[in-house]
């Protein structure tokens, strides 16, 4: 007699609400499942898949552990193992805040990737007491897309400059919650102009999908600049700021 299969969703300790809300469980609670010996190999087969808040660390925590209780024949994990976009796309200097994964081109207009969400992450460490990724997820991860699309696929045809991006407008419309379960991201090029690579000018849109729907859009109007033509600008702004933020404390004394 075969028995049935049944599945289980695991997501990261972070999104306890989530889980509770939707019957999943988070990675610690079913790690603490398989260490304390409550699943055998006597029970029905288990495909396990993963949500967001677990990565390849986490994903070879449980496989170990399922291999430790000789449970490979009734566990089966489903976890897919998504590549973070590197370190010089996004100007971020922790992994653990890296939302982009799996970067890829359609077409000369389109770029798609997954997102991806650390239990770690910095939007997420101070608060996440909701079911739904709060908004700013969303608006980080539009801007991380338009960066890295930016960097690998535009800057880069000058690999002997160094760019500085430089954010006009960026308008957000929020469509649907978005859930910490797998979501794709999608940028088009609604125009643009490299025609000068000292001055390259994007418009672009970037859509976070979930389950078939849009959960946010983001427009974004940016400018990325090649060195030597922002720093002087730069610098004047900063000192007259700076002087002004020193007047006005003195002022109130």
């Amino acid at each position: 007699m075969t028995l049935p299969t049944t599945s289980r969703l695991i997501v990261g300790d972070r999104f306890g609400d989530f889980a509770a809300a939707v019957g999943a469980e988070t990675f610690s609670a079913f790690a603490r499942a398989l260490d304390g010996g409550d699943l055998d190999s006597t029970q029905a087969p288990v495909h396990v898949v993963t949500g967001q808040g677990i990565g390849a660390y986490e994903a070879g925590y449980l496989r170990d552990a399922i291999a430790r209780r000789n449970l490979e024949n009734v566990i089966t994990l489903a976890h897919t193992g998504s590549e973070p976009a590197r370190r010089q796309d996004l100007h971020k200097a922790r992994e653990d805040n890296v939302l982009v994964a799996d970067l890829g081109r359609i077409d000369d207009d389109t770029y798609e990737a997954q997102l991806r969400l650390h239990d770690h992450n910095e939007l997420l460490v101070d608060v996440q007491d909701r079911v739904h990724v709060q908004g700013m997820v969303a608006i980080e991860a539009a801007r991380q897309m338009f960066l890295a699309v930016t960097e690998r696929f535009f800057t880069s045809r000058w690999p002997q400059q160094r760019y500085y991006i430089v954010l006009n407008s960026m308008n957000t419309t929020f469509s649907n919650f978005l859930f910490p379960v797998a979501a794709q991201l999608r940028l088009r090029v609604n125009s643009s102009d490299v025609s000068e690579p000292s001055r390259l000018i994007m418009r672009v849109t970037v859509e976070l999908e979930q389950a078939g729907r849009i959960a946010a859009s983001v427009d974004v109007d940016y400018a990325a600049f090649a060195p030597g033509l922002l720093e002087e600008k730069e610098l004047r702004r900063a000192k007259s700021a700076s002087a002004a933020a020193v007047d006005a404390a003195l002022a109130a004394i």
